[in-house]
């Protein structure tokens, strides 16, 4: 049976949808958290950092040797297959690439507010995202939800998947840095607070380290 090792930085970040796929699989799992030194210290090693960057997942006991597994979105979506998070055929599949790629889009803009030095001008960028940004993905994504299971389930088919793990990662972060939106779409918030009871979930909740984002 594989064995699981994630490494990454004391965050949530690009490691936190890798974190709740393997929450909500009940698997055992080393949470390996870097500091900054740590990280420069295998930086170079290919070994360790096939890409110079985090999160890697390492997986052993594999029938052939399977080297670390760089890129967040790839990491998230071997876990997804691996535990039966992918959809049942491969038009649920796509459905579901759908919604991680409007979540993408969604975390480019979280992005540019986070890294804006500026007061004013992350304001500016806040208040932008709410009234016009994220308008459409987010309308789209309850639209989506009220179609699948009138909005009393998940995003594709009739079980969880990746696709509601990462839109409940990025509810997480929408609703708690921006309060508004949670009233604009609550479709969305009702999805976001099932996500966060279901038992797999609220325990990781519970017992994960608090970290800023």
């Amino acid at each position: 049976m594989p064995t699981y090792e994630l490494v990454y930085f004391n965050a949530r970040g690009r490691g936190e949808i890798a974190r709740l796929l393997l929450a909500q699989a009940g698997v055992d799992y080393e949470d390996t958290r870097l500091t900054q030194d740590e990280f420069k210290a295998i930086k170079g090693d290919v070994t360790k950092a096939p890409l110079g960057q985090l999160p890697v997942l390492v997986v052993k006991g594999t029938a052939t040797p399977f080297p670390p597994i760089p890129q967040s979105h790839a990491i998230e979506r071997y876990l997804a297959r691996a535990f039966d998070m992918y959809g049942k055929n491969i038009e649920e599949a796509t459905r579901i690439d759908v919604v991680c790629e409007c979540v993408g889009d969604i975390f480019t803009h979280i992005m540019k507010m986070f890294f804006e030095k500026d007061d004013a001008k992350k304001a500016e960028l806040g208040k932008s995202f709410v009234e016009k940004d994220s308008k459409t993905i987010l309308t789209a994504m309850c639209d989506a939800l009220k179609k699948n299971s009138g909005g009393k389930g998940f995003f594709v088919g009739d079980k969880m998947t990746i696709a509601d793990i990462t839109v409940f990662n990025m509810a997480e972060t929408i609703f708690g840095s921006m309060p508004p939106l949670a009233a604009m779409y609550p479709a969305l918030k009702e999805f976001s607070d099932r996500m966060k009871a279901e038992p797999k979930i609220a325990a990781w909740l519970k017992k994960r380290p608090e970290t800023a984002m």
